[in-house]
């Protein structure tokens, strides 16, 4: 095993991956009443999924294995959600899992749960039938589901468990599709009252954005992902409900919100042809992007929200692609310039590196972001994206297995609900287009990916080799980051990395005031130096980080403090420590000797050494 040196280095702290949040939002307005409304029953707007689409027969072998390996990950998932269904003892045939509430973190895993489970009683993988007592069991529990979803609804007249609706809210559009996908999926196992109460559930979230501008935000909160997920249920209404007589609205609607999702402010001279013929300055009305195609959330330069807004643009290829209709070029807007950028930044496991840090705690999400190297695979035959979506997809069996079959540490129905729900959109496109193209190898991916990239509006640096991954940022948080080849299984990205923390303070623009930032980019290396004057200007942080073409970096730094002024504690150098896949120990070497240390969740523990160097398992120090 190679060592990745460090010139300079302290011991940072050890933390475990957490819930991935999308946080609360306001409400939104009310949606105004429909105009046109159907004729006829509501359900007979509604074009059932044909039987083919659950039992695909692909003819390559590549896409058999595939098939198998994403519903195997499902049904694991299946078996764990199953198990947590709850009765709802009022109301006979109705059920609910998690808590009982109306917003983001209760509803959303049960709409979740139940579009896998409605799934697994559905599907038949290409080589293999599932045991008829799980399908049934999933079926009978999926349909209670739904009867709980759709009655709760604002559009049903009921509520949930603690007395208050749930429905036309900031992200009800999102936990809609999912309840919606269920019930198109179980479509001809509804009795006719659920089926009309699921075409009116999907009817009213999708009418909302008939009439809603599509969200524009650059600065602190970017619209791109909310315009992402509300464009789902319009996507999912015109190609579930072809025959309504707003399905056109819907349709125009969808291709709106994804045309708006990335969007820059080039688009509005953009004359490029787009769906309908129409150039891509009239679909876009928005900016939400900088113009290197970097997002702002939380605060930062989020790259969480850029691989989640991505994804969720590429969920909307799916009912397109049920329906057997041609999935519109909206669902492609700027998805090139993306993936290069995420290529750019692309860590050895199929996964994406947080080059400005992230506040939610997970940094191996390859169940989530996959769906975007699946579409990119089978819709434009990246090659790269094809070696990307196996890479991922053999990591996140293996993040499974190790945790009993949920897909992170933290266990949460929410989470893991989302990602089998991505999961099922990569294992249904497989077997609703043709093969996927020959992937490139790991070294070709080594080899694309490595130089280095000054993305100017995000105020980042970024440099990639076969064997390391360095970055300075500067925006919102400031910090540097370097990764050996396993990447996030040995370091995270510590917000206060190597520049720290002063009196408890780290070098957030909040906390401390960025000065002569001077930036050397050059094609197989990099160079960034400044000064931050921190604790209420009386420190003067002088710092330099460099990362060449070897396999290290330095950091360097000069502190100058007031006079009569001095930090009552003082951590520069840090690092994020991680741990092995499965594992929660490592082996810390330096002049003291050597010791083996072990995280537990919810304990903080604070060990000092002294010493002037320190090797971490022989992959960093």
């Amino acid at each position: 095993m190679s060592s990745f040196r460090e010139v300079r280095y302290r011991y940072g702290q050890a933390v475990l991956a957490s819930l991935l949040c999308l946080g609360m939002g306001a409400a939104a307005g009310s949606a105004e009443p429909s105009a046109v409304a159907p004729s006829g029953p509501l359900t007979a707007e509604v074009r059932p999924i044909s039987p083919d689409v659950f039992a695909p027969r692909p003819s390559d072998q590549v896409s058999v294995e595939l098939m198998e390996k994403y519903y195997g990950s499902i049904h694991q998932w299946g078996r764990i959600v199953a198990k947590q269904v709850q009765p709802v003892a009022v109301h006979p045939g109705w059920c609910y899992l998690g808590l009982p509430q109306h917003t983001e973190d209760d509803v959303r895993p049960t709409a979740y749960a139940a579009m896998v489970l409605g799934f697994l009683a559905r599907y038949q993988p290409p080589r293999s039938s599932a045991d008829r007592s799980d399908v049934e069991k999933c079926r009978e529990s999926a349909i209670g589901l739904s009867r709980y979803l759709t009655a709760a609804h604002v559009s049903g007249g009921g509520a949930c468990l603690n007395g208050k609706p749930w429905g036309n809210q900031w992200q009800s559009a999102m936990w809609a599709r999912a309840a919606g996908m269920a019930g198109w999926f179980l479509w001809n196992d509804l009795d006719n009252g659920l089926q009309a109460a699921v075409a009116r559930l999907v009817e009213f979230e999708a009418d909302r954005f008939l009439r809603q501008a599509p969200k524009s935000s650059l600065r602190n909160d970017t619209g791109a992902e909310e315009n992402a997920w509300n464009a789902l249920i319009t996507s999912l209404a015109c190609n579930m409900m072809p025959a309504h007589p707003r399905a056109k609205d819907w349709e125009e609607a969808s291709l709106r919100y994804l045309y708006n999702t990335f969007s820059v402010a080039a688009d509005a001279s953009d004359a490029t042809p787009g769906d309908g013929g129409r150039p891509v300055k009239e679909w876009v009305t928005t900016v939400n992007a900088h113009d290197d195609f970097t997002l702002e959330n939380h605060g930062l330069v989020h790259v969480g929200y850029l691989k989640n807004a991505v994804s969720e643009v590429q969920e909307n290829a799916l009912p397109w692609l049920i329906a057997g209709r041609k999935v519109p070029a909206a669902c492609g807007h700027h998805r090139r310039e993306v993936f290069e950028l995420l290529i750019d930044c692309m860590a050895w496991d199929g996964g994406t590196v947080y080059f400005a840090g992230t506040d939610w705690k997970i940094y191996h999400e390859h169940c989530s972001e996959i769906v975007l190297y699946t579409m990119l695979s089978l819709l434009t035959a990246d090659r790269r994206a094809a070696f990307l979506e196996r890479t991922a997809l053999d990591w996140l069996t293996r993040q499974q297995q190790a945790e009993g079959g949920y897909y992170n540490v933290r266990r949460d129905l929410e989470y893991g609900g989302l990602c089998a729900t991505r999961l099922i959109a990569c294992c249904l496109a497989h077997g609703l287009t043709g093969p996927p193209p020959e992937p490139i190898t790991a070294a070709d991916l080594d080899r694309l990916a490595s130089g280095t990239r000054h993305l100017a509006a995000g105020k980042t640096v970024v440099h990639r080799t076969p064997s390391k991954f360095a970055s300075f940022t500067w925006a919102q948080k400031r910090m540097a980051l370097a990764l050996p080849r396993d990447g996030t299984w040995v370091v995270w990205p510590h917000f206060a990395s190597y520049l720290g923390i002063f009196d408890g303070q780290d070098s957030s623009h909040r906390n401390a005031r960025l000065e002569n930032i001077h930036v050397d980019v050059r094609p197989d290396g990099f160079r960034i130096s400044g000064a931050l004057r921190r604790c209420k200007g009386k420190l003067l942080q002088d710092f330099c980080y460099a990362s060449p073409p070897g396999d290290h970096t330095v950091y360097i730094e000069r502190l100058q403090m007031e006079k009569g002024f001095r930090p009552e504690s003082r951590e520069t150098g840090v690092i994020g420590l991680e741990y092995p896949l499965g594992s929660n120990h490592r082996v810390l070497y330096g002049p003291w000797g050597t010791l083996k240390t072990t995280g537990y969740g919810g304990q903080a523990k604070i060990h000092a050494w002294h010493g002037d160097w320190l090797n971490i398992d022989n992959q960093v120090g």
